[in-house]
């Protein structure tokens, strides 16, 4: 557990540390992570152990840190393992960071991600062959989920059934988990690790063509370099930016999607012209700049979560970096082409939603 990441810490919000002091957050932490401390100092090995059992992957890494930080934009990240002691912190607002069993869910998740990462890094020599199915693709709605079923049952098994389920079912945990509805519609009930039968055998038996791989594949824009066609602007729209959107008023007076670049990352990621935008990051917007100021704000740190309404149903849509020069799988899915390796030739009516520093001393 490394407590003391001071340089790490103040880079994460330059502008917030310029008139406070990052060391003293540091100390703050270090005053309150005794929770966290006892936990992995008396079922630390017991945790990756069972991680180990009911992934079927082999934990490889000798040594590494886990950051405590107070501050960080998101509920934490797995390389490098950084978790937020106080709180998640987006501009000047805070959302409490969990504790309890929702702080060991969060840690236990943390560790799930991290580990099933080890299977595409060649950096320390091992490559599973389960990291190149659909399912193990990086992002909210496919490896989150399936991190989310490890992490839930290993956390069963150190603090018990009623405890890691309590922690699941909080609101924390509701508002901070966006692959939730895939999850418990495919996973929670069916996917039954053990053993004997571990994750990495689960998603191997998976067919690239199931309900799941298509409930869980991220949207992507329908037309792009790879098809050949002209590039499209759109009035009102600058031509340049990575989101590619605009956005007014609705008689709501909340903020509703009237433009969007179907090239660029907030199609990408899902967003849909008339969508209304409830809040993000768990943060109500005031106009557009407040918008993608908040977005901008974690895109890069984890991703920027939306609750939107769209035609009167609540979605959640998570904003992340996509690489938008090809398709994320080898098979796309729609009603009138069903699996093809491509998409078709005229896509424009095709909607496919679907540097550590070292501390200070």
């Amino acid at each position: 557990m490394n407590d003391r990441a001071v340089t790490l810490q103040r880079s994460l919000y330059p502008d917030f540390y310029s008139s406070h002091s990052s060391g003293r957050d540091l100390r703050w932490v270090a005053g309150n992570d005794s929770a966290i401390i006892a936990f992995w100092d008396t079922y630390g090995d017991v945790t990756l152990n069972y991680l180990s059992e009911l992934s079927g992957l082999p934990w490889k890494e000798k040594s590494f840190d886990i950051y405590l930080l107070r501050y960080f934009p998101s509920i934490g990240t797995s390389d490098p393992l950084m978790i937020p002691v106080g709180g998640i912190r987006n501009g000047g607002l805070t959302l409490a960071a969990p504790d309890g069993s929702r702080m060991t869910l969060n840690i236990v998740f943390q560790l799930a991600r991290r580990m099933m990462e080890q299977a595409v890094r060649p950096q320390i020599g091992y490559y599973h062959p389960v990291a190149s199915h659909p399912l193990w693709q990086a992002g909210p709605y496919r490896r989150d989920i399936l991190a989310m079923l490890l992490a839930l049952v290993t956390t069963e098994k150190v603090i018990g059934l009623d405890s890691a389920y309590a922690a699941y079912q909080s609101a924390f945990w509701q508002q901070n988990f966006p692959g939730r509805e895939v999850f418990e519609r495919y996973l929670l009930k069916d996917w039954i690790l053990t053993p004997q039968r571990p994750l990495v055998e689960w998603v191997l038996a998976e067919p690239r063509t199931s309900a799941l791989v298509e409930a869980s594949r991220p949207p992507r824009p329908p037309t792009g370099p790879s098809t050949g066609t002209q590039r499209q602007y759109i009035e009102g729209l600058p031509a340049e930016g990575r989101l590619g959107f605009s956005v007014t008023f609705a008689s709501s007076n909340r903020l509703v999607i009237d433009k969007i670049d179907v090239e660029r990352l907030a199609y990408a990621n899902g967003l849909r012209e008339g969508d209304i935008i409830r809040s993000v990051n768990g943060q109500r917007v005031r106009n557009q700049k407040d918008l993608i100021e908040k977005i901008l704000a974690t895109l890069d740190q984890g991703g920027a979560t939306l609750q939107i309404s769209r035609e009167g149903e609540n979605k959640t849509i998570v904003l992340q970096p996509m690489d938008l020069s090809g398709p994320a799988d080898d098979l796309y899915y729609d009603e009138e082409y069903l699996y093809q390796d491509t998409l078709p030739a005229d896509t424009s009516a095709v909607d496919t939603s679907g540097g550590l520093g070292p501390d200070e001393p």
